[in-house]
């Protein structure tokens, strides 16, 4: 059993990361993505070289800072409709982290991506802020109002 309440919150962020990868792959198996979620997230540490497992290391850490920040400012401000805040701020962090790779590595170390990419992430983006703030509700703040 977890104890430490921000290990445990980390480990929300890292698995609400998977449903938005498995989403990204099935968008790309179809032809409608370029890059999956990790292969996006891989390009940050091997600049034009998708990798799956470096990226999966990458959006863990991503998704396990986001969730713990996420986890604080709701716990100083309060979590009421916590699902839509947490679709909202990941649709936020997307736009900041895509800004950022568009304007450091898109066109430089690799092609621009198709248009079809970048709505694939962000129908990722969406389900991974579904998930975690459904994942916090259950494990997180359903503890905190129940004890």
């Amino acid at each position: 059993m977890i104890e430490d309440k921000v290990l445990k919150i980390s480990l929300l962020g890292v698995l609400s990361t998977i449903p938005g990868e498995i989403a990204s792959r099935i968008l790309v198996y179809f032809g409608f993505g370029k890059y999956g979620i990790y292969e996006l997230a891989s390009l940050i540490v091997t600049i034009n070289r998708p990798v799956f497992t470096i990226g999966l290391i990458v959006d863990f850490l991503v998704g396990s800072f986001f969730a713990i920040l996420i986890y604080f400012i709701f716990e100083k401000f309060g979590s009421s409709h916590l699902v839509i805040k947490t679709t909202l701020s990941s649709l936020l962090a997307w736009l900041v982290c895509e800004v950022l790779f568009s304007a450091l590595i898109e066109g430089k170390y690799i092609p621009i991506r198709p248009i079809n990419d970048y709505y694939s992430h962000i129908f990722s983006a969406m389900i991974f802020g579904i998930t975690l703030g459904l994942l916090i509700k259950k494990f997180i703040f359903k503890e905190l109002n129940s004890g």
